[in-house]
C-alpha cells in the first residue's frame, strides 16, 4: 500500500472472545516506509445486527424486486489514538513518520449483547476497524472481527432438565383401503446442552398397518428466523444426525439410542437480538416404505454456554475455567427432575471449556463502508463455548 507496508489489528493476550461488560484491548499497528500526512489514526468499534434479502414477484413487464432488510446497532463508537481529534479543521495536520508504530486501545463493552452470528442473509456482527484519515485522499483502514459470547447458562432455565418428549400419529390409505395407525413416540433425555456434549434420543414405533417402515432416523435441527420490517423468513440446517432401527407391519419395535452430537453453535433464542431468532429441535422420522409421507415429531431443545451443574454432582468446587474471561460454573439447587447422587458417586465433572469455531467456514465480512484497500481480516467464523468430551466421560 505505497507508504504503509502494513496494517494490523492485535489483541492483548490474543484474546478475540469477549462477553458483555469486559473491556476489548489490543494495539493498532502501522508501519509505515515513508511519512504521511494524516488527519489522525482512529479505531472504530462497532456491532450491530443485519439483514437483507431479495424477492421478485410478478412477470414479464410487470416482474419488480422487493428488498427486505432490517438493522440495529449495539455500539459504533471511533477513538482517536494519535492526531487531531476527528472533525477538528484547524491548523496543519500532522505528519505520521515513518517507522513502526504501536497505539494501544481499551475500549469498554456495555451489558445485554446478543451472541455473535453469522447466517447468510443476516448476521450480528461486531469488529473494530483501524483507519488512517488522510486530507483529499482514500483512508487507509484495516478490520478484524471478534466474536461476543452471550453466556446462556442452562441452570437457569427449569425446562433444560426436563426430558423433551412428543408423538404422532398416521393412517396409510391405498386406493379404497385405509389401514391402521403408525404411532411413533420419542424423548431426548433432557431439554438443554452445550456445545460438545449429545443429545439422547429415546422412542417406540407401534406399526399397525401392512407396509414396512424402513427405518428410523434422528438430527439436530437449527431454525434461524430473519425478522425484517414487512417480513420474515426462515432458513434450516442440520447440525448433526444418527439413524435407527424400522419396523415390520403389525410389530412395535424400539427405535434404539440415537445419538446426536451437539457441534459449537449459537444459544438459543440470539438473547437481546430483535431482528434474528435461532431455535433447535432434534427431529425424529419414521420413514415408511414406499410412496408415502414420513411420520415425524420435533423434540423441541435448548443449546447454552453453561452446562447444567446438576448432571454433575451439583456444586463444582474446585472446577475453573483455563481460558480468561470464562466464569467458573456455579453450584446450584437441584431443579425439578435432575438425578439424585445422595450416596451414589458423582458423575465426573465436565471438560474445561474451550472456544471452537462454528462449522462451515468463515463468512466475508466485507461491507460497504470497506474498500477494495482495505487491509485485515475479512474472513469471520465466530467462536462458540465448547466442552470437548473426547478425553472425558459424558454422563
Amino acid at each position: 500500500m505505497g507508504k504503509l507496508k502494513s496494517f494490523v489489528v492485535t489483541f492483548d493476550n490474543n484474546k478475540d472472545v469477549y462477553q458483555a461488560g469486559e473491556i476489548v484491548s489490543g494495539k493498532l499497528i502501522a508501519d509505515v516506509t515513508e511519512g504521511i500526512k494524516a488527519r489522525g489514526v482512529r479505531v472504530r468499534f462497532h456491532g450491530f445486527a443485519y439483514l437483507h434479502w431479495t424477492e421478485s414477484h410478478g412477470s414479464g413487464e410487470h416482474r419488480r424486486t422487493e428488498h427486505y432488510s432490517a438493522e440495529e446497532t449495539y455500539f459504533n463508537q471511533t477513538l482517536t489514538v494519535w492526531g487531531k481529534e476527528s472533525g477538528d479543521k484547524t491548523g496543519e495536520n500532522p505528519i505520521l513518520p515513518a517507522g513502526y508504530h504501536e497505539f494501544p486501545f481499551r475500549y469498554q463493552l456495555g451489558t445485554a449483547l446478543p451472541s455473535s452470528f453469522e447466517g447468510g442473509i443476516g448476521y450480528v456482527r461486531y469488529s473494530i476497524k483501524g483507519i488512517v484519515d488522510r486530507p483529499w485522499r482514500f483512508d487507509h483502514t484495516t478490520k478484524y472481527a471478534f466474536t461476543i459470547l452471550d453466556m446462556y447458562d442452562l441452570n437457569q432455565e427449569q425446562s433444560a432438565m426436563m426430558p423433551s418428549t412428543n408423538q404422532n400419529s398416521k393412517t396409510l390409505c391405498c386406493l379404497c383401503c385405509t389401514s391402521g395407525p403408525i404411532e411413533l413416540q420419542a424423548q431426548t433425555d433432557r431439554g438443554g446442552y452445550c456445545p460438545g456434549e449429545r443429545v439422547l434420543v429415546r422412542g417406540s414405533l407401534e406399526n399397525n398397518s401392512n407396509t414396512r417402515i424402513t427405518k428410523t432416523t434422528a438430527k439436530i435441527l437449527q431454525t434461524v428466523t430473519f425478522h425484517a420490517t414487512r417480513k420474515s423468513r426462515s432458513s434450516h440446517q442440520t447440525l448433526s444426525s444418527a439413524e435407527g432401527l424400522g419396523c415390520r407391519s403389525r410389530l412395535s419395535e424400539n427405535i434404539g439410542d440415537l445419538v446426536l452430537p451437539v457441534p459449537a453453535a449459537p444459544p438459543s433464542g440470539l438473547r437481546y437480538c430483535s431482528i434474528i431468532d435461532i431455535t433447535y429441535v432434534a427431529q425424529v422420522k419414521a420413514h415408511i416404505d414406499g410412496p408415502h409421507v414420513n411420520l415425524k415429531v420435533e423434540l423441541p431443545i435448548i443449546i447454552g454456554s453453561v452446562p447444567l451443574t446438576t448432571l454433575y454432582g451439583g456444586s463444582q468446587s474446585g472446577y475453573g475455567p483455563t481460558i480468561p474471561g470464562v466464569p467458573a460454573l456455579p453450584g446450584v439447587s437441584a431443579l425439578p427432575g435432575a438425578p439424585d447422587y445422595s450416596g451414589a458417586t458423582a458423575p465426573p465433572l465436565p471438560p474445561p471449556p474451550t472456544y471452537a469455531e462454528v462449522t462451515g467456514g468463515g463468512a466475508n465480512i466485507r461491507d460497504s463502508s470497506d474498500t477494495d484497500y482495505t487491509m485485515g481480516q475479512l474472513t469471520f467464523a465466530p467462536k462458540y463455548m465448547y466442552y470437548d468430551w473426547s478425553q472425558h466421560p459424558q454422563p
